[in-house]
């Protein structure tokens, strides 16, 4: 059995370049396998806000229906009347007869324009369709 003499054989240091290639790897590896999905907005909308449900985030092969506090539905920046969002319902629901939709109403608008673009959705065979809110409770001041 060998003896060691401390004095005149010192230690090797920890090797750490292994150890920092690992955790590289590791953050491309999330960084690649994760995917980002980003709900539509536009600019004026304020939606309402809800306590009791969990904040909804959009799926890609969603279609996102903002409606302003004038009615105006606008899809993609682009302001639509209510045939014209009939007739891009009615394509989206050609190429994809599951496809849904979320419709974000300005809580600062009238019902009646939300009811309509709901009606168009309906008409136009939109299996589902889901209201975008924001989560937790709002003041009464904003």
């Amino acid at each position: 059995m060998r003896i060691h003499d401390p004095i005149s054989e010192a230690d090797e240091p920890f090797n750490l370049i292994p150890l920092t290639d690992m955790v590289f790897n590791l953050l491309i590896f999330f960084m690649a396998a994760t995917t980002f999905a980003q709900v539509e907005r536009e600019m004026g909308v304020k939606l309402p806000r809800a306590t009791s449900f969990a904040s909804m985030s959009a799926a890609p092969q969603q279609l996102v229906i903002n409606i302003t506090d004038a009615g105006e539905p606008i899809v993609a920046k682009k302001k639509y009347d209510l045939v014209g969002l009939a007739q891009l319902l009615k394509s989206v629901v050609e190429k994809n007869p599951n496809a849904s939709v979320i419709i974000r109403a300005d809580e600062r608008g009238l019902v009646k324009g939300f009811a309509q673009v709901l009606d168009v959705c309906k008409r136009s065979g939109v299996n589902e369709a889901k209201i975008g809110y924001m989560s937790g409770a709002g003041s009464a001041g904003n």
